[in-house]
């Protein structure tokens, strides 16, 4: 980190900045695609950021979008601008962790041993005759769509498709020779996406893929974390498994859409 210390020299960082934009900035040219549409938010001043987030240099109000934060404080500026810009906006809440080796790393002083999330369910070790544990390929994508509580249309598929090419996933291969279980990492560096096929649940397939697709993530040095939807009992249980750590936060997220 170095001080700027004349206009000319923000001049040159902005310009360096601009020219080397992250592709998902760059992709943001489908207005009604809200699944790459994507913003992550944090404010120091979280009541108080709403001229901020209203520039259209910084969000576009005019697309389909969503809005992630762990400041649930955001969801009256964000309603607030959703009304301003004549839209809808939905607000998604859910419980956030980190493993234990990315908070040791990240947020240390939230490891302890009362504070783990921990389950005293055993887990059966899977049967290796008949599964084995891979990653995904592009063709799984609308296998992974059918089942995905937030897709089911062809936008999603699409996302789906281009998470699976550019980021590393974890599946079982079943014994008819297609996914059976499935966890993927999404644009925002999240554990996303895991899904199990109803005829394979409740054999504790997804904790398999989730430890995989942990140990692959922690060895290419990503921050692992992942989020659970409050009525979603099964993520949580696998969770409890994992002995992930909870975070004094929660996984927040608004969608919003222009009428």
């Amino acid at each position: 980190m170095f001080y700027l210390q004349s206009s000319q020299m923000l001049q040159v960082l902005e310009n360096s900045l601009r020219k080397h934009l992250p592709e998902t900035l760059k992709d943001m040219d489908d207005d009604l695609d809200h699944y790459t549409n994507t913003y992550l938010i944090y404010s120091k001043d979280p009541e108080n950021c709403q001229k901020f987030l209203s520039s259209s240099e910084v969000i576009n109000w005019k697309q389909h979008l969503q809005i992630q934060s762990s400041q649930s404080s955001l969801d009256k500026v964000i309603e607030n601008l959703g009304a301003i810009n004549l839209g809808k906006v939905k607000h998604t809440q859910g419980f956030l962790y980190m493993i234990l080796e990315t908070a040791k790393k990240l947020a240390p002083s939230l490891v302890n041993v009362n504070n783990l999330v921990r389950s005293s369910d055993n887990t059966r070790p899977i049967n290796q005759e008949l599964f084995k544990l891979t990653s995904l390929d592009v063709t799984h994508a609308a296998l992974v769509n059918s089942i995905w509580h937030y897709g089911g249309n062809e936008k999603s598929q699409k996302f789906i498709e281009r998470c699976i090419h550019n980021f590393p996933s974890s599946c079982i291969m079943g014994p008819e020779g297609i996914p059976v279980s499935w966890g993927l990492m999404d644009h925002t560096g999240e554990m996303r996406m895991a899904g199990t096929l109803p005829q394979y649940r409740n054999q504790g397939l997804v904790y398999h893929v989730a430890f995989d697709q942990i140990q692959t993530l922690n060895d290419l040095g990503f921050p692992v974390y992942a989020h659970a939807d409050k009525a979603n009992f099964t993520m949580q249980r696998v969770v409890a498994r994992l002995a992930h750590v909870p975070m004094p936060c929660t996984w927040n997220q608004w969608n919003y859409e222009p009428l």
